[in-house]
């Protein structure tokens, strides 16, 4: 049973169901009170109409609260009688889902660009966490492999093509780079704007400086990191705080021939400076751990950020450049924008 009944704009999706044509689902774990980055707090509630007023014109089609029914309710102490007369006019004060110390709330987007893009905005909110990003199953009786016929291999240019695990083309002697990543298995598909800046990113630094070791932070999927080993990484820490995506950063790496090469973490390692690093993250990580990523990067090497809007793009240059000494070339796709830093050798 849906407590709620705020009014939804209908025109956006409804929350009584599955809203039609809208194949990316963003599973959302949410506290009862969540602490915005710029310290504003909401709850629950608020949050979810929050979430309609910022992502409403940008792909958002639906959103399910949850369900709680009357006997999981009186087991949980949430009310006093398994008895309800009249469920479907259930009064504010008999909201159950408002009750729960946290609830799984589910958004439906009408792309995987815009849930993904979603998603990596809700990074630095506190009480709540992302729990799944994934293409919506088909219906039962349907093909169940529909969905799959959406992701064919994807040329990225300045790199090479983003296969998924079941249409994997061959990597010719001369021909376009191929990497393999599963597109439920976390950001980072080649579809953003963000992903494909990096990608050429990256390729450009392995062409002007090489690069033995690198550093993907915040590496979603792993696609970054298993491109670098692709190009010929020979060390690559693909350091993603989510631990529950590391499996399938590990099945990419396979997938795509370089496992022995990639390390998973959770937490940045203590070891030397890299020859490159990459983040495509958003700008309150970026500019959170400014002084971090920045001395990684060894004299000489390549540091590549993104996830950037325009109104990022100032913030974080400065913020990077006090602490490399240098400016950033900028490159730019679809509103979006990416940083490359060169550290220059001392004198």
């Amino acid at each position: 049973m849906d407590e709620h009944e705020a009014d939804w704009p209908t025109e956006r999706g409804s929350r009584d169901g599955r809203p039609a044509c809208s194949p990316w689902i963003v599973e959302l774990s949410l506290a009862s009170s969540l602490t915005m980055p710029d310290g504003e707090v909401f709850d629950r509630l608020a949050f979810v109409e929050h979430l309609w007023a910022r992502c409403g014109d940008d792909g958002l089609v639906g959103i399910d609260e949850g369900a709680i029914d009357v006997d999981e309710a009186s087991a949980l102490g949430l009310t006093t009688t398994p008895l309800v007369l009249d469920a479907a006019a259930a009064p504010r004060e008999r909201d159950w889902i408002a009750g729960l110390p946290s609830a799984v709330v589910t958004c439906w987007f009408s792309s995987e660009a815009a849930a993904r893009e979603a998603a990596a905005g809700l990074e630095g909110i506190a009480g709540c966490r992302v729990a799944a990003v994934r293409p919506e199953a088909q219906p039962q009786g349907t093909d169940d492999t529909a969905w799959q016929r959406t992701f064919t291999p994807l040329e990225v240019p300045g790199f090479g093509l983003v296969c998924p695990p079941w249409d994997v083309r061959s990597s010719d002697p001369g021909g376009p780079l191929v990497i393999v990543i599963d597109p439920g298995s976390g950001f980072g598909t080649g579809l953003h704007e963000t992903t494909r800046l990096c990608l050429a990113a990256v390729t450009r630094g392995f062409v002007e400086i090489g690069g033995r070791r690198v550093l993907d932070f915040g590496s979603g999927s792993g696609i970054l990191g298993i491109a670098a080993a692709v190009l010929g990484a020979a060390e690559v820490d693909a350091v993603e705080i989510d631990d529950r995506v590391h499996d399938a950063i590990r099945a990419n790496a396979s997938a795509s021939g370089v496992a022995e090469r990639v390390r998973v973490t959770a937490a940045l390692p203590t070891c030397a400076a890299y020859d490159l690093v990459v983040a495509n993250i958003v700008a309150d990580v970026l500019l959170a751990e400014a002084a971090t990523l920045a001395a990684r990067v060894r004299v000489g090497g390549r540091l590549v950020l993104s996830g950037l809007v325009d109104d990022d793009v100032p913030a974080v240059s400065a913020g990077y450049a006090r602490h490399l000494g240098t400016t950033p070339t900028v490159t730019s796709a679809g509103g979006w924008h990416c940083l490359e830093f060169t550290r220059p050798t001392p004198g």
